[in-house]
This record gives structure tokens, C-alpha cells and sequence, in this order.
């Protein structure tokens, strides 16, 4: 695979590659000695090579049912196109940035055909790869993408070059009266079974007319906006690092339902308000891209 990145913007091509390449491997003192004596921090050295151990990447059968995307105790399931594997696999924050990246010389398989995907993880990595699933919103694991990168890479000789620019977000930030955010007491809010959805490590509950969230942070409350701002990107610029509980006016997720955009999103009644920003944006053009061999 070949990554190339221009240099429109240093300082975010920097932060990309670091989300990307992950931090420096370090062995850190007193890691358990391996057979050969050579120390081994589990953890970074999991994080440095991933890849799932048995993988099954086949067409999708025109008419059978679609592989709702999980995440199991001991691997991965889903449907979905190459285009957004590949949107998986590299951009950060898929759910948050896919609207501001464009795939360059892409051929139309990769966005129309549709592949179910049945992979495992090995024995030895189990364990990270669970926990990974209690600390976090699965997309935006490091391990997840590390594992689709070598899908790509492996079984579809997948080469591209990477150009990291910048384009208009909106910008959810503290108004001047202040914010009116509760913060999560963990517990002290149950689930309501058939109207709760999980959000990040949060979830809301749906109603008629309004949406209470508990336990979001200020970064999940921007991907779930996004769902209203017309495919522009939402980024957290608030300060605020905490999880919270709030209850927001919300209809259900259709473009035509009444006051259902982000324009008349009244997150004033928080304390919040959306200014306009600028942020990363990418631009992922294909040098090389074969279809997988079923198997």
C-alpha cells in the first residue's frame, strides 16, 4: 500500500498521521518477558500489527438479506461496500468526517457492490479486542481500522494517496450564558427498552417530539447533529470533557420532518450554540484496487 500526504495543511496532516500510524511502540518496564526473552508490552504491540486471523470477504447474494454491522466477542459482521471499508479503515471518526471526504478515480464497484464480510480475531488478541468494545464506540477503534487496513491492503492490493485540506464545519461551542448540561451520574438513568439507542458510550432515549440523551459527551452530541446538517461536518468546540444528561426537542430522523434541521436545532436551551468553522477535510484519490477473491 502506498500513502502519500500533501502538505496543504501541516499541522493536520500531522494529527492525521497520527491517528493513523498510532502512537511510537514503546516497551515500558517491566513487560512480561517473552519466550525469547525479548519484553512485550501487549497492548501497543496488538495495536502495532492487528489483522483478523480468519476472514471471509464474499459478493453479496442480489436479494438475500443485508448483514446488520456487529461487533462480537470475537470478531466482526457486516455488509457494506469497499468505499466504506475504505472510509472506515482511514478516516478518523468515520460517522463525523465521511461527509467531507471524496474518493478520487474510483471505480464505480467499489461504491455500488456490496460485500459481506465474516472475520475473527486470534486467540491471543481476544482480549483486546473486547476491551476495545467496553471502552469505546467500535467505529472509531484503532484496532478496527488496523484490521480493515490489512483486509484492503491484503486481498485487494489496495494503494492510494492521501490529501488532508480544509472545508466549512459548523462548530458547536459554550454561549456566553453558559452551559446547562447535568452531569451523568452513572446508573442513576435506566434504559426505557424499545425507545433506547445507543450513542458512543452514551445512549438517548427517543420520545415524541424530544430526545433525552445520558451520558454524551460533547463530541457524540456532534455526530448525532450531523445527522441534520445536510452532509456538513459538526465538531465539538465546546471545552467541555465531561458526559452529561440533556433532553433536546427531536423528531424522528427524516429530512421532512417539521423543525428536524440542524438550523432549528434549539440547542440554546442547553447553554450551546453552532458557529461556522473550518476543519479537516480529506481527499482519498485510488492508485490501485482489486476486486477481493470470494472465499
Amino acid at each position: 500500500m502506498t500513502v502519500t500526504v500533501r502538505n496543504k495543511s501541516w499541522h493536520l496532516c500531522l494529527a492525521f498521521l497520527c491517528l493513523i500510524i498510532g502512537p511510537v511502540l514503546s516497551i515500558p518496564p517491566g513487560a512480561a518477558q517473552g519466550s525469547d526473552g525479548e519484553k512485550i508490552a501487549d497492548s501497543a504491540l496488538t495495536r502495532q500489527r492487528f489483522a483478523f486471523e480468519v476472514l471471509s470477504i464474499r459478493p453479496h447474494k442480489p436479494g438475500a438479506s443485508l448483514i446488520g454491522t456487529q461487533y462480537l466477542p470475537d470478531g466482526f459482521q457486516t455488509s457494506l461496500t469497499l468505499e466504506h471499508a475504505i472510509m472506515l479503515a482511514y478516516i478518523p471518526q468515520p460517522g463525523y468526517l465521511r461527509s467531507s471526504t471524496k474518493i478520487l478515480h474510483e471505480p464505480s464497484w467499489v461504491a455500488n457492490d456490496l460485500y459481506d464480510i465474516d472475520a475473527r480475531v486470534a486467540p491471543e488478541d481476544m482480549t483486546a479486542w473486547q476491551q476495545a468494545q467496553q471502552n469505546q464506540y467500535m467505529a472509531d477503534s484503532e484496532l478496527l481500522h488496523k484490521a480493515l487496513q490489512a483486509l484492503l491492503k491484503d486481498r485487494c492490493k489496495f494503494a492510494f494517496q492521501l490529501t488532508v485540506v480544509e472545508v466549512p464545519y459548523w462548530d458547536i461551542v459554550v454561549s456566553k450564558s453558559g452551559a446547562k448540561l447535568k452531569a451523568t451520574v452513572p446508573g442513576a438513568e435506566k434504559p426505557i427498552e424499545g425507545k433506547t439507542y445507543a450513542l458512543g458510550n452514551g445512549f438517548y432515549i427517543q420520545h415524541i417530539a424530544k430526545r433525552k440523551f445520558v451520558g454524551v459527551s460533547m463530541e457524540e452530541l456532534a455526530k448525532s447533529l450531523m445527522r441534520l446538517s445536510g452532509g456538513q461536518p459538526v465538531q465539538d468546540k465546546t471545552g467541555l470533557n465531561g458526559r452529561y444528561d440533556f433532553t433536546l426537542p427531536w423528531h424522528d430522523d427524516s429530512d421532512n420532518s417539521p423543525g428536524n434541521s440542524l438550523s432549528q436545532m434549539p440547542i440554546a436551551s442547553i447553554g450551546l450554540e453552532l458557529k461556522r468553522g473550518r476543519g479537516p477535510g480529506y481527499s482519498i484519490d485510488i492508485d490501485h484496487i482489486e476486486k477481493p477473491d470470494p472465499d
